[in-house]
């Protein structure tokens, strides 16, 4: 089993202090699981909103990172490729393999906003296309000396990308799949990791996609032990469920209410009462013992292979996070094996 950590931030200024408080503590939690042995941490991308827009460039982000941390793998869950120029992007996060001596993990997605596209000038419904041509160009632009291509918009020649990155032929790509049959088959297909929501789709919905995405796999060549699938879930560890009840379920509720004034799908699990969402595993909440147990429940489920927690949410403070990450990695993370987990020498 692999772990990580995975920042979807919701910036509540009341609570989080100034925009360079926060941004000084998300580094300081990055360091810490840094040091503890988590094998990665994501940075969402997202823009114009509370709900994710401090991190609105990822590699930027990243690369501050990378300076501070030296074993850890550093991922964008995901790269909205249809907003950004594939050139821009391959060179940005090239950038970030190259200071973080070959530690880039790159996941790429459509995007889930309207209004993000919009504001972006490209109609929503052409992201799936936009997406996989983008990537496409990404990796080429990786793994090419040089580039040359004639496409509808744009014409290269012959064009030379820097930096180019550390890891060969090119840094993971993950995908980011939710609701089409179409993302699972494609991630499948170019033999790409797989990244889930599994507290957000229903079991019997997402397991059969999972299996299209082995099923692809398979038929394209490519051998699934070598595949991760990861799902992502808020984590909280506590003494008990009542003290992780008190503790967190103050900061759930603003990340939910943030989350649900931003994107519509996530006001329904906002409607669900947080006892439900714990008992159910969607959110791995409580003892180190409960958290095992749900952790182990996934893993059976669905065949998951990395566990991506969301540690600080909702204006928590930063002591609390801090003393979540620790828990976690002490008293949840020794329990699995984790000899298969990637690790790194810098």
């Amino acid at each position: 089993m692999r772990f990580a950590a995975h920042y979807h931030t919701t910036y509540l200024p009341d609570l989080d202090g100034s925009e360079s408080q926060f941004y000084d503590h998300l580094f300081e939690q990055m360091e810490l699981l840094d040091r503890l042995g988590y094998d990665d941490v994501w940075v969402t991308e997202h823009h114009f909103s509370e709900y994710g827009g401090m991190i609105s460039h990822p590699p930027t982000f990243l690369s501050a990172v990378a300076r501070t941390t030296r074993q850890i793998h550093l991922g964008v869950a995901v790269s909205v490729v249809p907003v950004h120029h594939p050139i821009q992007t391959a060179e940005a996060y090239a950038m970030v393999d190259v200071i973080s001596h070959g530690r880039l993990e790159f996941g790429v997605g459509r995007g889930n906003n309207v209004a993000e596209s919009d504001t972006f000038g490209f109609d929503y419904d052409e992201s799936p296309q936009r997406m996989r041509d983008g990537t496409a160009l990404i990796l080429r632009a990786w793994t090419e000396d040089s580039l040359s291509f004639d496409g509808r918009t744009d014409h290269y020649n012959e064009l030379r990308i820097l930096p180019r990155p550390v890891q060969r032929p090119h840094p993971p790509i993950w995908v980011g799949a939710s609701r089409s049959d179409d993302s699972y088959r494609w991630a499948g297909q170019m033999g790409f990791h797989l990244m889930t929501l599994p507290y957000l789709i229903p079991p019997d919905v997402i397991k059969p996609r999972i299996e299209i995405y082995r099923d692809a796999l398979i038929e394209a060549g490519h051998d699934p032990a070598t595949h991760e699938v990861l799902g992502k879930f808020h984590i909280y560890v506590a003494e008990t469920q009542a003290a992780a009840l008190r503790e967190a379920v103050p900061y759930y509720d603003n990340y939910r209410r943030v989350a649900g004034a931003h994107i519509g799908h996530m006001s329904g699990l906002s409607r669900r009462p947080i006892e439900e969402q714990i008992a159910k595993g969607d959110i791995i909440a409580g003892t180190p013992k409960q958290c095992i147990e749900s952790i182990q429940h996934w893993q059976d489920l669905l065949g998951l292979t990395c566990i991506s927690g969301t540690v600080h949410f909702g204006g928590m403070p930063h002591d609390l996070a801090l003393q979540n990450i620790a828990r976690f990695a002490s008293e949840v993370m020794t329990a699995f094996d984790r000899t298969a987990a990637r690790t790194v020498t810098t």
